[in-house]
């Protein structure tokens, strides 16, 4: 591969990475406001109404993620993104008109809902273009920015709620909506990569082939016949205690621990950031083992990656303490229970790292090129479904019993999570391998033609 060849990719990856973490940001907007949200359209205390908001946005991006994921594998991916960052953008900009009392929320919610028609167009067909310009020995650290510009989105929005949106809770959104359309200009002078991938780059530039197989309905057929697939798609509830955690931590924070202001960003800061470098070391991991020959070495460590965080998880969500009023960060920072918490969930969340790069490598491995958008977009539903009954779950228990019950009953859905991966660690070798076989022979047939 050319330079020129090489720096087109990494530019590639850097537009990718900036749109996943924009579109990510948005849905992470309402948690630290909750209650000022709550309050803005006339509910008081009561956070179901936006359980049911974060619920209904949730369902309609999958929706839109299943649709968009096989078009993805069928059409120009570059018109997809496009017109998906395009409709993010618009309805994020008009949220900034959301008026207050019961009329605001059903504007907020209609926006909500066209915001999660683009997220689910952009999400198929971004990893999809990612998957053709990594390399296959160097999939986990390539996807690992993936999950690593999504954990830069969670940051950004959550940053953007609580500093701009002091002043007012629809800033952000403004913000983010601006920013959108500037990347959507960037996206038209893009050009998409062939879908034959990386490792055939040179080939292609050799003027010998290129790489015209698109899906077909039929084929829907070949791709859940695979039961490495149907395991990865259907694995709803790894997404339930996330949904919960991410949707409750503010307001659970401040009840249950009187953490405010900076505190409780700064906490998800440091978690995200143990997330982020346990996804890239991890990534490192099983790219290194797979190019070993290890071709389980990817699922293992997605698996130990849902089972080593599970008591380090509950222990820092049900350690009691509490932080006298008006306290600096400093003193925060001595209060032993504080560190508890804080060091428990940066164990881990860095274990929990393990699963992110070496998830999506393993989708794309079992895969040809024609069919990823798909199973990512199936995967993602079945994801969608237990990230929208996360926040429900949480607000209709933290409602009725407290903040901490609503936490704590994330653990209950985690403990479940390794079950889905057993049939993937069982099947995933000869699914592969009967994928490259499959793929190595068109190659040949190309050429030879």
């Amino acid at each position: 591969m050319n330079n020129s060849t090489k720096n087109s990719s990494i530019l590639s990856l850097l537009l990718f990475i900036t749109i996943v973490a924009i579109i990510n940001s948005a849905q992470y907007m309402i948690s630290p406001n909750l209650l000022v949200i709550s309050k803005y359209f006339g509910f008081g205390k009561n956070i179901t109404p936006l359980g049911i908001l974060a619920f209904s946005f949730i369902i309609l991006s999958g929706v839109s993620m299943l649709i968009f994921g096989y078009l993805a594998d069928k059409i120009v991916r570059k018109w997809i993104l496009f017109c998906g960052v395009i409709i993010y953008s618009i309805s994020s900009i008009f949220t900034i008109t959301v008026p207050p009392g019961i009329n605001g929320y059903y504007l907020f919610f209609l926006l909500t809902i066209i915001i999660g028609i683009g997220f689910g167009a952009i999400i198929p067909s971004t990893f999809s273009l990612i998957g053709d310009i990594v390399s296959k020995e160097d999939r986990s650290k390539g996807l690992s920015f993936f999950s690593i510009a999504s954990l830069f989105g969670l940051f950004v929005g959550t940053g953007l709620a609580i500093f701009a949106g002091t002043a007012d809770w629809r800033f952000p959104f403004l913000i983010i909506g601006i920013t959108g359309i500037i990347v959507a200009i960037i996206i038209l002078f893009f050009k998409e990569p062939s879908r034959i991938g990386k490792d055939y780059f040179n080939v292609l530039e050799k003027g010998a082939i290129d790489y015209t197989y698109r899906i077909k309905f039929s084929d829907l057929n070949i791709i859940f016949k695979k039961k490495s697939n149907i395991w990865l798609i259907i694995n709803f509830v790894d997404t339930i205690p996330t949904g919960i955690i991410l949707f409750l931590l503010f307001a659970y924070m401040e009840n249950y621990h009187n953490l405010k202001g900076t505190i409780p960003l700064i906490v998800l800061l440091l978690t995200l950031l143990s997330t982020l470098i346990g996804t890239i070391i991890f990534g490192f991991v099983g790219d290194n083992s797979f190019k070993k020959g290890n071709k389980r070495a990817r699922v293992k460590l997605a698996l130990l990656g849902n089972i080593i965080p599970i008591p380090f998880v509950y222990i820092a969500l049900v350690f009691p303490f509490w932080v006298p009023d008006n306290a600096t960060i400093v003193e925060v920072f001595l209060i032993p229970g504080f560190l508890i918490m804080l060091i428990f969930l940066i164990i881990g969340l860095f274990a929990n790292g393990a699963v992110n790069g070496n998830w999506y490598a393993t989708v794309v491995d079992l895969n040809l090129p024609e069919h990823r958008g798909t199973v990512l977009s199936s995967a993602n539903f079945f994801d969608i479904i237990g990230r929208a009954l996360g926040p429900l779950i949480g607000a209709i228990i933290a409602d009725n019993y407290g903040f901490v019950w609503g936490m704590a009953i994330s653990i209950i859905f985690w403990i479940f999570i390794p079950v889905f991966w057993i049939s993937v660690m069982k099947n995933c070798v000869s699914e592969m391998e009967a994928t490259e076989a499959i793929f190595a022979e068109r190659i040949k047939s190309m050429k030879n033609n």
